[in-house]
């Protein structure tokens, strides 16, 4: 007989139908998606990586090639008109570009220039005090370039004034262990003698200052042919070499970091208390003079007194590099003469900022700087990486166009007066230095761009080894022979490290570029990047027409990067570590490369400690 099954076995019924319904819907799902999904390529999860492709792919080597040509059709030397309007021009191009805000942000700062009616030079003085010989006021021009107007002699800024006479003594590259050879070994006392020194091996400050503490009266600083021409080679235009007229303009500041030098430790600003000119910090009290190879030549060729100490005394010139002091018997009683007039004034020096802010986290910065002012054209030193700085502040601009911003604040700085002992850099990181210690994530230098066209040249903090070797992988080398391949392998094969396993080479950080202040005061992660020279082989110092008037975007598109494909390589390393410390969910960091290189410093350390034990035990020094 039937009877019914009530309430319970209803409900039984409909949970079944409503089980076997959604596991109907699943299934169907699962069919339409399986039948549904792409068979020909595989679509990205990673928004991240999809905008960091679009980003890298934007950047052109053309851009940066006519960048850098309207770049160097001027001299741009700090705190000049021409300086000025390429501030202004590129703050309206980084707004049309697309940043959030660009601004001039100014600084008042101790600067040097020649006296244009009084120019510097050396003279050789014979016995009535006739000047029997003068040394060139000017580089001759390159190849057209004759008409153009306002480029500064070869001069040493911020040399004092003076007209010193005495006899001349040679002191190699002017080092402490060069002075403490011709004082301490050979017995030539430097007190109230003009020394000349060959540039190359330390900063060519602290040879003033040695010369200062050795009792010098002043000092004559050349490019000797065998540290800034590489052999084989012809002088510019028809090589990259020097010429025998051109030579290496430079400040002579001992800042040790301080900036203006009138405001150590503060911003340069109108409020602000200043030293007074002559208490600057870093200033010489001696008279300093570059002068070219040729007039080099003429004024060690009649060198007399003791002969060289040892054969790395010696340069290319055809001279016996004769230390002195002074002339041989038949030109002894002529005497060496400097004439120096150059001034220090304080001047407006201008920096442009521009800024993407951040969308998940806006007050952390990440910041790519490099300098704009340059001693004449600046093809090399300079403006190959301003232009490279362009080319990403402009491909950054089209992402933030179309909707995109990174993760953290994005900050591009184009500095003014690096050369004058990296002022406008400096005084910007005094102004905001609270606020950089507390929010600054990483600072990025972008200074020349190339400086050879061997392989890649890197230096940076060791959290950002790892960083730098994977991104490396993803960008392809530009060298010859490595077609196909990634810029990590060239490189790699180029300049294996000494001191890791199978990676390249990374170098460590320094001094004496713009990331100084933000790495050596305010702890920040810095980083650099540039295309260098073999330095196994090529031995001459940084790169031949360093600070000349032949730095030209000729000699950059002639020698060095006829098709600007490594200027490129150059703007996606630069640019690709903005991208990924901007926009990383986690921070690219890796604190245990950090504590590997503190631990092999300190066995270097205790290393080099093993060879003095002595001097240890007198200052109870131990480790």
């Amino acid at each position: 007989m039937w009877r019914s099954t009530g309430p319970r076995a209803a409900s039984g019924r409909f949970w079944a139908i409503v089980l076997g319904a959604a596991a109907g819907l699943f299934l169907l799902g699962f069919l339409i998606g399986w039948f549904a999904k792409p068979t020909d390529k595989k679509t990205s999860v990673s928004p991240h990586e999809d905008m960091k492709a679009a980003f890298m792919a934007e950047m052109k080597a053309e851009n940066i090639k006519q960048f850098l040509y309207n770049f160097t059709q001027l001299p741009h030397l700090a705190g000049t008109k021409e300086n000025l309007h390429l501030a202004q021009q590129v703050q309206a191009e980084w707004k049309e570009f697309g940043l959030d805000s660009v601004q001039l942000v100014h600084y008042d700062v101790l600067l040097s220039y020649p006296d244009d009616t009084k120019p510097n030079y050396i003279s050789i003085i014979d016995e009535h005090g006739n000047e029997i010989f003068n040394t060139s006021l000017s580089e001759p021009p390159p190849p057209g370039y004759e008409a153009v107007r306002d480029v500064v002699p070869p001069y040493s800024a911020f040399s004092a004034q003076g007209m010193p006479e005495g006899e001349l003594v040679y002191v190699n590259y002017g080092r402490t262990e060069d002075f403490f050879k011709l004082e301490r070994e050979m017995g030539i006392n430097c007190t109230g003698k003009i020394v000349i020194a060959r540039y190359g091996k330390i900063f060519r400050g602290n040879k003033v200052k040695n010369a200062e503490l050795a009792g010098a009266k002043g000092v004559i600083l050349y490019s000797d042919p065998a540290d800034y021409c590489a052999p084989g080679t012809d002088p510019y235009p028809n090589g990259w070499n020097l010429p025998g007229g051109g030579a290496q303009r430079g400040n002579v500041l001992n800042l040790n970091g301080a900036g203006d030098p009138l405001t150590p430790g503060y911003p340069a600003k109108e409020y602000t208390y200043r030293l007074d000119k002559a208490s600057g910090v870093g200033l010489p009290k001696i008279p300093v003079h570059p002068i070219g190879y040729h007039d080099a030549e003429s004024l060690l060729r009649n060198m007399g007194g003791y002969a060289p100490p040892h054969s790395s005394w010696k340069g290319n010139l055809n001279v016996s590099y004769n230390v002195g002091p002074g002339f041989t018997t038949n030109y002894s009683t002529r005497s060496v003469k400097m004439h120096i007039h150059s001034h220090n004034e304080i001047t407006r020096i201008y920096n442009v900022i521009g800024t993407i802010r951040g969308t998940v986290e806006p007050d952390r910065y990440v910041i790519l700087g490099g300098h704009r002012d340059s001693w004449v054209f600046g093809g090399i030193d300079p403006q190959s990486g301003a232009a490279v700085v362009h080319e990403i502040v402009r491909s950054f601009g089209k992402l933030r166009r179309k909707g995109w911003r990174p993760r953290r604040t994005v900050i591009f700085a184009s500095w003014d007066a690096e050369e004058f002992g990296l002022l406008g850099s400096t005084e910007w990181a005094e102004e905001n230095a609270k606020v950089l210690q507390a929010r600054g994530v990483a600072y990025i230098n972008a200074d020349s761009s190339i400086e050879g066209n061997y392989t890649l040249r890197v230096d940076c903090t060791p959290l950002m080894y790892r960083l730098v070797y994977s991104l490396t992988k993803e960008i392809p080398s530009p060298d010859e022979g490595f077609e196909g391949k990634s810029l990590y392998e060239s490189w790699y094969k180029k300049n294996p490290s000494r001191e890791y396993k199978e990676v390249p080479r990374i170098n460590k950080l320094g001094s004496g570029n713009d990331f100084e202040v933000f790495f050596q005061r305010l702890g920040i992660a810095s980083g650099r990047a540039r295309y260098s020279k073999n330095w196994n082989v090529e031995k001459y110092s940084s790169y031949p027409v360093y600070h000349s008037v032949y730095e030209t975007y000729e000699i950059v598109e002639r020698f060095y990067d006829p098709t600007f494909k490594n200027h490129l390589t150059v703007a996606q390393v630069r640019g690709g570590l903005v991208f990924e410390l901007a926009n990383s969910v986690v921070l690219p960091f890796d604190c245990r490369d950090y504590a590997s290189a503190v631990s092999n410093y300190a066995h270097i350390i205790y290393n080099l400690s093993r060879n003095h034990e002595e001097e240890l035990a007198t200052y109870s020094v131990s480790f």
